[in-house]
């Protein structure tokens, strides 16, 4: 179809002029059809911010469960590692996965490179350039780490074995076929994925982990905090339901205090609807405490809103989250080490309902669709103005208007998408599914256009200009999180996490589909006509996938990819970080990375494109393999004579109990063998009390130990680098590879 759908052919959409656009002039009509496809990509991000606003309302919904001790603990519904890998990961890959179903369904279940190759295009941005982006943006002297090593192996491993599985599927099982089962287990790779990545965050494979030294042996006992422990009163407070409201104190406490803090205690505190609606039942609130050293009690006041008649008991929850100072949450309470959660029920009163009454309200709360339509009559609303309110709009400047003007007709159409409150964001979620792919069908029809008029292939549109667009969103998200996460999960593993779904789902599913239509339809004279080589090679059917360009594109990234995962490897050895370090090392690992997707883009599209002989090809392929060689070779080589000193970490956030961070420090000589990194240790307990002196006394036992073999202790100071499952004392976390204090992070990927 690519080749007649600008010369009287069409898509799903476009061309809309009918035969008197196809008398323009070509460079016009190519000029028209770049710039819609850059104004198709910015709905695209817009309704791609409500779809991912929509999977974080769905997967942040808590729920009860009952201990074998009697007491009920508040979890997430969704485990955050299946919610990653399935929903997030559908989020930031919709677009590319929506292109491949559509490029397929429209040319008839036949093979077409514009949903594969900007899979591969994406694969090969999100890996490089927005990585390339986040180390570059970490401020001088700082560093961000991967705090979950397991997460972040089982998903490099498998974004690799993807893309090696589409070479060899496509070159050595089957040349040129995707049968039914090859298909079908490139989706199933996906449930696999998942599964070995829950049972290792449930910690079923601690075992297995902690013999290959990526988390920190087992340790018997667990000091308490010396600080004591921020926490409410009660876990449960119970409150009359009445016809005028009434105003609730919850009491935020302190307890098992030993030593008193030499910092002010501040913890912020939020309330988060369960059963309850806000508005209607409570009133949403947010805010925070801090205690002196000597104070051990603060109230909180929470209103409870008064209405004629409450058909059953409704709940919302307090959540104390972002403790700084000396104590920590207790992990034996309603919350864990991370937050502190109390429950408030507010008991119903009334008259009795009835009983189709009492069952249309547990089918759904009629309070919360009252809630959402006055959200959503807002948002609408709201989408008139520059940065969504009159008052900012008084303030707004010139730049402000005019990206309000170039979005605000995708802002009116999008706004129209119900709020995320109405059915937990399932109405939402649903609703910007069907935007993303009805945009991403206009994509796919103006890339062909652009294709066809300006003489380019599809896989050569696909993999600079359509896999650039569709990444955009992933590039800013990642930029967000490089800045303020402590740690560098969101930027890197979400990349891998991401790159592995692309092809799981992004390819499973539309060859999946294909090879089961032409398994059930049989051959046709119009197949055999299309592939005589295959329809001479084989008896039946199939699905014919042309393997020439896609297999090198594919070929190239792998090397690519491989040159990119040594570079993070090695600053993670050498520099203690993946994301910031030393300046110089810094930029031009960036810079490297950005010239390796040029280079790769170039290397395809002159391979696609060229109609030289074998020379020049194989000229300019081994150009730019042995150019993405020597840029790798130079940053390595930068980034060992910047190396880190092993007593001083990259710092992984802003430690909220000491209020400090750790700069890093290079090693003046790093040929030293004194210098080299420490064999890792069990993880330690300390207080904070005797932080600094303990700190002192690592320092100098793990610098200046002679004899030791470089190569191998870097291995295993890198491998050390892994959480401790448990709380430390004090509410921190010790590296057992260094003596820095690391901020401890939740476990995702």
């Amino acid at each position: 179809m690519s080749s007649t759908i600008c010369r009287g052919g069409g898509g799903m959409v476009f061309p809309m002029g009918g035969d008197s656009e196809m008398s323009w002039p070509d460079g016009f009509r190519g000029f028209l059809y770049a710039v819609g496809m850059i104004y198709w990509f910015l709905g695209v991000a817009i309704v791609a911010d409500v779809f991912m606003a929509s999977i974080e309302k769905v997967t942040s919904r808590r729920k009860k469960v009952r201990l074998p001790d009697g007491r009920t603990k508040t979890v997430k519904a969704w485990n955050e590692t299946v919610a990653t890998l399935t929903l997030m990961a559908l989020g930031s890959s919709a677009p590319e996965i929506f292109l491949s179903v559509i490029d397929i369904v429209k040319k008839n279940f036949h093979f077409g490179a514009l949903g594969p190759s900007t899979i591969i295009g994406s694969a090969a941005f999100n890996l490089l350039v927005i990585i390339a982006v986040c180390i570059a943006v970490i401020p001088a002297g700082e560093g961000r780490s991967i705090f979950n090593l397991p997460a972040f192996y089982i998903t490099a491993i498998f974004s690799v074995a993807a893309y090696v599985w589409m070479a060899v599927m496509l070159s050595w099982i089957s040349p040129e076929i995707v049968e039914v089962w090859e298909a079908a287990l490139t989706f199933l790779m996906l449930p696999a994925l998942v599964w070995i990545s829950y049972k290792t965050d449930v910690g079923s494979f601690d075992r297995y982990l902690r013999m290959a030294r990526l988390i920190p042996p087992e340790e018997a006992g667990e000091a308490a905090n010396p600080y004591g422990y921020v926490t409410f009163a009660s876990e449960l407070v119970k409150v009359n339901g009445s016809d005028g409201g009434s105003t609730v104190e919850v009491a935020v406490v302190r307890r098992k205090v030993s030593l008193p803090s030499s910092e002010p205690i501040v913890v912020n505190w939020r309330t988060e609807p369960t059963t309850a609606v806000p508005g209607y039942d409570f009133e949403a609130a947010e805010g925070s405490v801090e205690f002196a050293n000597h104070e051990s009690e603060k109230i909180i006041e929470l209103s409870i809103l008064g209405k004629p008649r409450r058909i059953s008991d409704c709940e919302f929850l307090v959540v104390l989250s972002d403790l700084e100072g000396g104590p920590s949450f207790d992990p034996n309470d309603d919350g864990g080490e991370d937050e502190a959660i109390l429950t408030v029920r507010i008991i119903k009163h009334g008259p009795e309902a009835s009983s189709l009454m009492r069952v249309l309200h547990a089918v759904y709360n009629l309070d919360n669709l009252k809630l959402g339509l006055s959200d959503w009559r807002e948002q609408t609303w709201n989408n008139f103005f520059v940065n969504g309110s009159l008052e900012e709009q008084r303030e707004a400047s010139a730049s402000d208007w005019a990206m309000h003007l170039i979005a605000f007709p995708w802002k009116v159409i999008f706004g129209l998408l119900p709020p995320t409150v109405i059915f937990g964001g399932w109405a939402c979620f649903f609703a910007s599914l069907g935007g993303i792919a009805v945009l991403t069908a206009c994509v796919s029809d103006l890339a062909e256009l652009f294709g066809c008029v300006m003489g380019i292939a599809d896989i050569v549109t696909a993999v600079s200009f359509v896999a650039l667009g569709t990444s955009m969103p992933d590039l800013f998200a990642s930029l967000n999180a490089a800045k303020e996460d402590p740690t560098a999960d969101a930027s890197i593993v979400n990349v891998t996490g991401s790159n592995s779904v692309n092809v799981f789902v992004g390819l499973g599913v539309p060859w999946t589909l294909a090879a089961v239509f032409w398994s059930v339809t049989g051959r046709t004279a119009e197949w055999e006509l299309m592939y005589p080589d295959v329809a001479a090679r084989i008896s039946g059917p199939a699905f014919v996938v042309e393997t020439s360009n896609l297999g090198f594109s594919v070929g190239a990234f792998c090397y690519v990819c491989g040159l990119a995962l040594a570079v993070l490897y090695f600053r993670r050895r050498w520099l203690q970080c993946e994301l910031g370090g030393p300046a110089l090392p810094k930029m031009f690992a960036s810079l490297s990375f950005v010239l390796m997707w040029v280079l790769w883009v170039l290397v395809v599209s002159f391979r696609v494109l060229s109609e030289s002989g074998d020379g020049a090809e194989t000229g300019v392929i081994g150009g730019g393999a042995g150019l993405g060689l020597l840029l790798t070779l130079v940053t390595l080589i930068l980034t060992r004579r910047a190396r880190i000193e092993p007593s001083f970490e990259s710092h992984e956030g802003h430690h909220s109990n000491e209020g400090r961070s750790e700069k890093l420090k290079t090693v003046e000589d790093p040929a030293a063998p004194s210098q080299a990194s420490p064999r890792p240790e069990a993880t330690d307990k300390i207080s904070a009390a005797n932080l600094e002196d303990k700190l002192a006394d690592d320092t100098d036992g793990q610098i200046g130990r002679e004899g030791s073999n470089e190569f191998d202790d870097d291995i295993a100071g890198d491998l050390g680098q892994e959480k401790s499952r448990e709380p430390t004392g004090a509410g921190i976390r010790r590296n057992p590879s260094s003596a820095a204090v690391i901020h401890p992070a939740s476990r995702r990927l």
